[in-house]
């Protein structure tokens, strides 16, 4: 999500809703400084010691075994990028539509029927088709794309940062409490303690569990920047450039995080982020304003609804989902033609289009079945089943990674690998800058698993997703011996393929 920055914060700062007394500024430190001594210096290693486009899976399978390699990549690739989809498509009208609308003034009514039901399936279906397009259209035309989204979503996070830094707590009570009295809404006081009351209390101060719990949305802000293994092969420079970005990523992100995080905090006050928040997510009955209680109405708010401001910041939580829809196509493709060129898929796996030069028959694949997801997810809506997805990425793909780098300098099969990696010559004192930092991602996927099994807020979903991810990677593990098995019967070793690293 780190290309999607207005998105994220919101999510982070909804957050204070079921996490009440995180401490924001410190979840975020313990966070950058994991992020990015940890699984930065981590993707920046493997990417750069073996450039080739298809994600983890060119790692693992090499450095651990192809079984654990395949259904690592079974899990990522193969369910998490659509998991992605079915959740993150929906957010355009599920939650950025009447976003849009009520910081342009229009009724709520007018978007209802786009956010929710079947008039959400067809919003759903116009952002996931277009980003089918754009992936289809080929790197150079999507990267235009990006640029410009990543662009107008960064402005909107400066934009809101600017803000909240120059408005004061009296100056936002009394913005609040003129809107209120226009709208016959509770002033801001009054709403603050029914938020109290409805979320049986706001903690005087922070605590440990919901702090480190905090940790598991503020990782969506940080951590994404690994999307850049799967096109290793296709970046100019790999060596340099993916190492370079995999540790600015956090530092850049979080950064703006806390400008805006702890702007706002200090503006509304420590009982209003977390009131404010629980407005935000349950909407309650006496909550009488025609626009929503996100960060992104609030600065809209704070600016008197001005249309170009709304604008700016609603669009650009929209095109940021958007984006993340884009790149859930291009994750896919490249993890499976990945397996395709070691044989352990269908053929037609590595088929490379020569009008498009994309694997047009894995992109329609996704695209079908992320219509069968998204489906699914307009008759269940679950918002926080992001969460369940974040924790399914971060024990297979990063715990998983995370062993794969700090092996990585003593695994006998891959010496010639490592031997002529730039960064064989990176230590602190006698060890291996590729295992400390293996290390540390350990250190930081522990904790956030621990986070989500311990924090109350998240208790509903920690079976369901339990189960989902054994059942996943059980089909991953399958995967690769139906097709190990196939390729034997054809007279091929697929075993010799693991040796070497795939040719550009």
């Amino acid at each position: 999500m780190n290309q999607g920055l207005p998105a994220s914060i919101w999510f982070i700062l909804a957050a204070f809703s079921w996490l009440p007394g995180a401490n924001l500024a410190v979840s975020s430190i313990i966070t950058l400084f994991l992020v990015a001594c940890g699984f930065g210096v981590m993707w920046g290693v493997l990417g750069g010691s073996m450039p080739r486009s298809g994600g983890e899976y060119v790692y693992n399978s090499r450095i651990l075994h192809p079984t654990i390699g395949l259904a690592v990549s079974f899990v990522n690739a193969g369910f998490i990028y659509l998991a992605w989809i079915w959740v993150l498509a929906p957010w355009a009208g599920q939650i950025g539509l009447p976003m849009m609308a009520g910081v342009l003034g229009i009724a709520p009514e007018a978007v209802e029927p786009f956010s929710s039901g079947w008039g959400l399936y067809v919003v759903t279906t116009i952002v996931n088709v277009t980003a089918f397009l754009a992936v289809l259209a080929g790197m150079r035309v999507y990267l235009k794309i990006q640029k410009v989204f990543t662009t107008w979503s960064l402005i909107a996070v400066v934009v809101a940062g600017v803000i909240f830094s120059i408005t004061s707590h009296a100056e936002f009570v009394s913005i609040w409490n003129n809107y209120a009295a226009q709208f016959g809404a509770l002033d801001f006081h009054a709403a603050v303690r029914a938020a109290a009351a409805d979320m049986g209390g706001i903690p005087e101060t922070w605590n440990w569990t919901s702090t480190l719990g905090m940790m598991l949305p503020v990782s969506w802000i940080a951590i994404y920047g690994y999307i850049i293994a799967f096109i290793g092969g296709e970046v100019k420079s790999p060596r340099i450039t993916i190492f370079r970005a995999q540790v600015l990523n956090p530092i850049i992100c979080i950064v703006l995080l806390l400008w805006v995080g702890l702007a706002f905090q200090r503006m509304v006050g420590w009982e209003g982020i977390h009131a404010i928040a629980w407005m935000s997510e349950e909407s309650p009955e006496w909550y009488a304003f025609p626009f929503g209680a996100t960060y992104i109405d609030m600065a809209a708010m704070i600016v008197g609804l001005n249309k170009v401001v709304g604008f700016i910041m609603a669009g650009s939580f929209i095109v940021a989902t958007w984006l993340w829809v884009a790149a859930s196509y291009i994750a896919w493709s490249r993890g499976a033609f990945a397996w395709g060129m070691d044989g352990l898929g269908p053929r037609w796996f590595t088929d490379i289009s020569p009008r498009f030069g994309q694997p047009v028959k894995l992109l329609v694949a996704m695209l079908i079945a992320s219509q069968i997801a998204v489906t699914h997810y307009i008759m269940y809506p679950e918002t926080l089943g992001a969460l369940g997805v974040t924790l399914v990425e971060l024990v297979s793909v990063f715990g998983v990674t995370a062993v794969s780098c700090l092996i990585f300098p003593y695994v006998k099969k891959v010496r010639h690998i490592w031997d002529v990696s730039p960064y064989k010559g990176w230590r602190i004192g006698p060890v291996p800058v590729a295992t400390i930092a293996g290390g540390l991602s350990l250190i930081l996927v522990g904790m956030l698993t621990y986070a989500f099994y311990v924090s109350e807020g998240l208790a509903f979903m920690r079976d369901a997703w339990t189960l989902i991810y054994v059942v996943i990677w059980s089909l991953g593990v399958g995967w690769y011996f139906i097709w190990k098995r196939i390729r034997a019967k054809e007279g091929i070793d697929v075993t010799l393929a693991f040796k070497e690293i795939a040719p550009e």
